[in-house]
């Protein structure tokens, strides 16, 4: 999970970290996933690990990447910062270069503004979900509900918020 910049008074995310993943996968610049492919995504029953998905694609990084040129960016979530993952990287370091993610950078990542969205238009709900079967019913309408051209504003916004940050020295830039 990004790091938030919530005090520590505050409630806890609706979306844990793997419904977070899910949901990346669903994001695109200038298009919203279906219902049925974030209903997919959100109940994929297995999931592979970042060292076992980069294994597989290492042909492919080296086809792209002949000159071991390639950049890797990920951002210190639990799965990237794995023992095995961490390893994984080190081993294959002369391959591609994989570049710090600065902390208190959720700045960076516009995932995060999308589920700020969602999990501030699910509490907002009155009344709140009870179960499971509301939340889901809620996160679907709040996601529904987001306008498409949200999607491209946020990649837009990405050399801005690079600047900002930049400005602030790593810390909160405003975003």
């Amino acid at each position: 999970m990004a790091i938030w910049h919530y005090p520590k008074s505050a409630a806890p995310r609706a979306i844990d970290d793997r419904g977070e993943r899910r949901l990346r996968r669903c994001v695109r610049a200038n298009r919203r996933a279906t219902v049925e492919q974030l209903t997919a995504q959100m109940n994929q029953g297995a999931t592979k690990s970042v060292s076992s998905t980069t294994n597989a694609e290492q042909p492919y990084i080296r086809i792209i990447f002949p000159q071991n040129d390639g950049i890797y960016q990920q951002d210190n979530a639990r799965c990237h910062t794995a023992r095995s993952v961490c390893a994984w990287f080190e081993e294959h370091q002369d391959e591609f270069t994989v570049l710090p993610w600065p902390e208190n950078s959720s700045d960076l990542n516009p995932i995060e503004n999308l589920l700020d969205h969602l999990d501030r238009v699910v509490r907002a709900m009155d009344p709140q979900p009870h179960n499971l079967a509301q939340l889901a019913t809620a996160l679907e309408s709040a996601w529904l509900n987001i306008p498409v051209n949200t999607f491209r504003n946020l990649i837009d916004s990405l050399p801005a918020r690079l600047a900002a940050v930049r400005s602030a020295k790593g810390g909160y830039s405003g975003f």
